[in-house]
Formats: C-alpha cells, structure tokens, sequence
C-alpha cells in the first residue's frame, strides 16, 4: 500500500514538474510565435541568414570555453559543490571567450571572404559576448534542475524570451543599429543573464559565498572526465549542429541561410515548448531511478512510446498545410521556408524524440559512447550536405539528403540510449 502510494507520488511529482517547465517554456514560446510574422516583414532573408552563421559560430564558442563542466552542475554531491562547478565554468568561459574575442577581431576580414558576405565581419564582435550571457543562463538551468526550482527555470524561461523578442522587435523599428535581429538578440540575453544572476544572489547566496579557486580546481580534477570525453562529443555535435548553416552560407547565398534558419525556427518550436521541458525533468527522475535501482528502463519506456505517437500524429496533421501556413504568416516571401520544412520535417519528428531522452547517456556515464555517436552525427552530416551538393547542385536535394543522413543518426542515439537505461 505504502509503495503503492510512494509510486502516485513520484508519477505525480514528475507530472506536475513536466507541466511547470512545458507551461513556462509554451509561454515563453509565444512571444517569438506573436513577434516574428513581423520580424519576417521587418527584416529580408539575408538578415536572417546573417544572424543565423552568428549564431552558430557564438555557439560553437559556447562549447569550446566551457569544458562542458556545467554537466556536472547536476551529479556532484552538495549544493556547495555545484555552485563551486558554476564559478569554475564562469571563469573559464570568462577567460577563453576574451581571447575568443580577439582573434575573430583580427580574422574578421578572413572570416567575411570565406563566407561571402561582407556585412559579416563587423558582427563578429558580438559572438563572445552573447555566448557568455548564454552560459550564464545554462548554468542558472543546471542550478535549477539540481535543486527543482522548475517554477523559476520555467520564469526565466519566459524572461528570456520575452527580452530577446522584444529588443529584436526595438531595433527592427528604429533601424538605429544595422542588423537589429543581432544587437537585439544581444541585449536580451545580457537582461536575461542579468536577471539570472539577481535571483541566485537572492535565494541562494550561502552556497556561492562558499566558491574558493581551490574547491573548483579539486572539482575540476574530479569531473575531468566531462572535458576528456563529453567536451570532444559536444564540440563535434555542436560542429555537427552548425555545419548546415555555414555550408548554405558559403556554397549558395545569405538568401537561403535565412530561409533555413527560418525553417529551423520554426519547426525547433514544438521541440522547445514540450521536449525541451520533458528532457529536464526526466534527466532528474531517471537520475533519482538510476542511483536507486541501477537503472531507468521503465520510465524510458514509457515516456519512448508516448513520445513515438505524438511525435507521428503531429507531422501527419501539419505536413501539409506548412508552405500556405509560412505564407500567410511570416509573407509570400517565405513560402519557400514552408517547402523546405516539409523536406526537414519527418527529421524533427525523430529528433523530437531523440531530444526528449537525449540524458540517458550522460546520467549513465557512457561518455566514450557519446563521443561516438557524435562523431558519426557529425560525418554523416558532412557527408550529406556535399552528396547532396556534388550531385544536384540544387538546395531541396541537398536536405533531402541532409534529413536522411541526420534521421540516421537520431534513431542510433534512440537505440544506444535504450540499451544504456537497462543499466548493467
């Protein structure tokens, strides 16, 4: 009866858990859902395009300046610990992303030829700073999933969102800053990382007052796995996650990096709102069942099978519908966004789920077997992206090949990550 019990408990925890960060991230989703029809008539394609290769360059700096330390936020022992691994990731990113920031002031011109665009250069400043406010960001979510503060993870989820839309919409008006899309994004996420930073300080300042350059070069040592072997996987996923987005921007036109980007916008919505939120709460339920019980099968199982059909029943309903539906909301212009989304959709469909149980690996420890999934999700993009190039010369086939090679590589992870949460 008491298990009984102790078992509608947990269901229930991790129900109302799900439901708090689905709710805050939906919400937090509308602001870019209302904001960018008028985006896309504010700002052109190229815009897009250029913010898009910004982006994927400031996230590559993410990764390579933080160690991937702040994995580790979550499994260390004390809260004293993990606010000490938050200012061990903070001090590194802090130094790599000052030296990140010369040399790509130095290979701006370089940088701007290699991929046709000249606007480019003058932009690049703007990568290390924005990725600091995003690592700080992170690490408020690993502080927040640690300590089950889903209510204000799922807060400054809606913070976030509403700053970064609302600054782009600013400078689109204005027009007193160029590139609105950029500087926009910018000071949102500087207020967001700003706010980050306040509410810690508030609720939880006893823990960082504990920080000391010795404690953080022990749990450096300690969790030095993450840099060994989860830092090579994240850099060539994260490589992996960028290639498309540079490639378009080289081989064809700033033009169809911003449709790209547009359509990655657009079709990540659903990932963000739902898959996202399930990824942070089952990272901490499957961790709890795995120190537990030495494995986190059923609630993998389940939430597999659950995922499988929506994911199914949500492309069939909107497969159609999607050139008209970019049309009429974001301008004619964009139809080609919605064709090229029909092209990418059954991938996301698979990269839903994928997503949604992406924390197996790491919760157990199968570092070297992520490193090889990346390496193979990275490969085979490459190898996708230049079939699809070298044979047409033709933008659709080159997603089409793009979509079948990265659906290969989401349906491995779903295999490996099931085998994994059997346990020994």
């Amino acid at each position: 009866m008491v298990a009984g019990q102790n078992r509608l408990l947990i269901k229930s925890e991790f129900g109302k858990s799900a439901f708090t960060l689905t709710t805050g991230t939906g919400i937090s989703q509308i602001f870019p859902i209302l904001f960018y029809p008028i985006l896309a008539r504010i700002y052109a394609p190229a815009e897009f395009g250029i913010f898009a290769t910004l982006a994927s360059i400031t996230t590559i700096l993410i990764v390579l300046s933080t160690g991937n330390y702040e994995n580790s936020i979550l499994i260390v022992r004390t809260r004293k610990d993990a606010a000490n691994v938050v200012g061990l990731v903070l001090f590194l990113s802090s130094l790599l992303l000052f030296i990140s920031f010369i040399l790509l002031e130095v290979l701006s011109n370089q940088i701007s030829i290699w991929f046709n665009e000249p606007e480019l250069g003058k932009w690049l400043f703007i990568c290390p700073l924005s990725a600091l406010a995003i690592i700080i960001f992170n690490c408020y979510k690993e502080w927040c999933v640690r300590n089950k503060y889903f209510g204000d993870l799922a807060w400054n989820k809606v913070f976030n969102s509403s700053a970064t839309s609302l600054s782009k919409l600013f400078f689109g008006f204005v027009k007193i800053a160029g590139n609105g899309l950029v500087v926009g994004d910018l000071i949102g996420r500087i207020i967001s990382a700003g706010v980050c930073i306040a509410r810690t300080s508030k609720k939880d300042r006893s823990d960082f007052s504990s920080i000391s350059f010795r404690r953080m070069r022990h749990l450096a040592n300690e969790n030095s796995r993450f840099p060994k072997f989860t830092l090579p996987a994240q850099v060539i996923n994260t490589i992996g996650g960028s290639i498309p987005v540079l490639f378009i921007g080289a081989y064809f036109n700033s033009d169809e990096a911003g449709y790209y980007a547009m359509t990655m916008y657009v079709l990540s919505v659903p990932i963000s709102v739902i898959s996202l939120a399930i990824k942070d709460v089952f990272r901490q339920r499957a961790n709890e069942d795995y120190l537990k019980t030495g494995n986190c099968m059923k609630i993998f199982e389940k939430l597999l099978k659950i995922l499988t059909l929506g994911s199914i029943s949500g492309s069939v309903i909107i497969f159609f519908i999607l050139p008209g539906l970019y049309s009429i909301l974001l301008g004619e212009r964009w139809r080609i966004a919605g064709e090229y989304s029909q092209i990418l959709l059954p991938m996301f469909a698979i990269n839903f789920v994928y997503t949604s149980l992406s924390g197996v690996l790491i919760i157990t420890n199968k570092m070297k077997e992520i490193m090889y999934l990346e390496v193979y999700y990275t490969v085979i993009t490459i190898i996708s992206l230049l079939l699809g190039w070298f044979f047409f010369h033709n933008m659709k086939a080159v997603l089409i090949f793009y979509a079948i090679g990265r659906s290969t590589s989401y349906l491995l992870s779903i295999v490996y990550s099931y085998r994994f949460s059997k346990g020994k």
